[in-house]
């Protein structure tokens, strides 16, 4: 896990002030606190409230969309599956970042009548991609910017879903672990080579 936060770190296009995870223990134990005190010192660590799903709310909204909208509720747990999955997140890193349109709420109105029920009324502003947004705010450096600017103009949408598509089908098709086999997760953070097809590997 703990490379697994160095390896998001780094690839960010911003820097990251503040991590607010939930309090599972995959992300609150002694070893993850202890890595975040020595390493990222300048990373300030908050946690929710217990029994306050809404202290993250766009967090958890994207465990139904898109992860469980790709993969759906099935268990994957082999090594061989987490590096499939790990390369599919790499396209729809891509593809929901810098294409996909998406609307925010810009207004909540609690609507209370006599004899109806109180009932809420969002208004939403306009559909636009992530990196639109981001680049509106002062987070990116202009390098920063025009790297993720270059990377849209240089990628096919249409080309990039297929390939989303393509990958969703050698995920589909992997066997799960079997009995008496275990899997040794720590292999899934190691350099191990991409088993994935040539094809599916093309980006």
């Amino acid at each position: 896990m703990k490379d697994a936060f160095c390896s998001i770190l780094t690839e960010l296009p911003l820097s990251v002030r503040e991590v607010h995870p939930d309090n599972g223990s995959e992300f609150f134990n002694d070893h993850l606190r202890r890595f975040w005190k020595e390493k990222y010192q300048e990373v300030h660590l908050s946690r929710s409230r217990p029994g306050h799903k809404n202290d993250n709310p766009f967090v958890e909204q994207r465990n139904g969309n898109p992860v469980r909208v790709y993969l759906g509720d099935d268990r994957y747990d082999t090594v061989e599956q987490t590096h499939a999955i790990n390369a599919l997140y790499d396209l729809m890193h891509v593809y929901h970042n810098l294409f996909l349109p998406v609307m925010r709420v810009a207004e909540k109105q609690v609507i209370s009548e006599e004899g109806q029920p109180t009932r809420i009324r969002r208004r939403y502003d306009c559909a636009r991609p992530p990196l639109d947004r981001l680049c509106e705010t002062n987070a990116l450096s202009t390098e920063q910017q025009e790297r993720l600017l270059a990377l849209r103009r240089q990628t096919n949408p249409r080309q990039l879903l297929a390939q989303i598509r393509q990958q969703l089908d050698y995920i589909y098709s992997l066997p799960n672990a079997r009995e008496g086999e275990p899997q040794v997760v720590y292999d899934t953070l190691s350099e191990i080579p991409d088993p994935r097809p040539q094809a599916a590997q093309a980006r």
